[in-house]
């Protein structure tokens, strides 16, 4: 390419260069950011849809957990190092175990704190799971479950998830189901994800409520 002036109106090099440099990490960040359904995911089956929000059956899983205190939009970037290191090979058998969706964080108001955790892949069960090697790092087998799910797209911040988890519970109201446990925040994409494409779910376990009553 061949410099020209600035005031004759025609694209210098330096400018062109520029251009090519954002077009190239416009590039490498859209292609680094895999779509939720590149990974797998936590498997499941819709019972049925009510008013915009799901009841799931959810298969028996695998969790990696950490506790941690802070601020709720901050914690996940707390637990995502000891986390991390636990799938990529701390662990008792060095093994590399696969990323998965979503990454989920529920509250423990018994220590004040949040738990993020990371799904672990079906292939797992609690007789072949690696033991991780940190101490902060537990692994836990949750059982079958019945949940309702809200999904919404956008940040990650707390006045969001406060206004789906409000809407979640009060479509509940009306329906046979009702609570029985403390909602959680399942996440599906990472950072890299502009924040309005990211994927996002309120989940509750819920009870039908006749057998609650008994």
């Amino acid at each position: 390419l061949q410099a020209v002036t600035r005031n004759s109106g025609v694209m210098d090099k330096g400018t062109f260069m520029n251009i090519l440099r954002t077009l190239g990490l416009a590039i490498v960040l859209f292609a680094t950011t895999e779509p939720a359904s590149a990974i797998e995911s936590l498997g499941y089956q819709t019972l049925e849809e009510i008013d915009g929000i799901e009841i799931r059956q959810y298969d028996e899983h695998l969790l990696a957990s950490v506790t941690v205190r802070g601020e709720f939009n901050k914690v996940g970037n707390r637990a995502f190092r000891p986390l991390f290191n636990f799938i990529s090979g701390d662990n008792s058998s060095n093994t590399k175990i696969a990323m998965t969706a979503p990454v989920i964080q529920s509250s423990d108001p018994q220590s004040d704190a949040w738990v993020v955790s990371f799904v672990m892949p079906s292939s797992f069960d609690v007789s072949s799971i690696p033991a991780p090697d940190s101490d902060i790092v537990d692994v836990v087998a949750n059982p079958a479950a019945t949940m309702a799910v809200i999904e919404y797209k956008g940040g990650w911040n707390k006045a969001l998830y406060e206004e789906h988890e409000s809407e979640l519970l009060r479509t509940l109201d009306s329906t046979p189901y009702i609570p029985c446990s403390d909602t959680m925040w399942a996440r599906h994409n990472s950072p890299m994800m502009p924040s309005f494409w990211r994927k996002n779910e309120i989940m509750v376990a819920v009870c039908k409520r006749e057998s609650a009553a008994r």
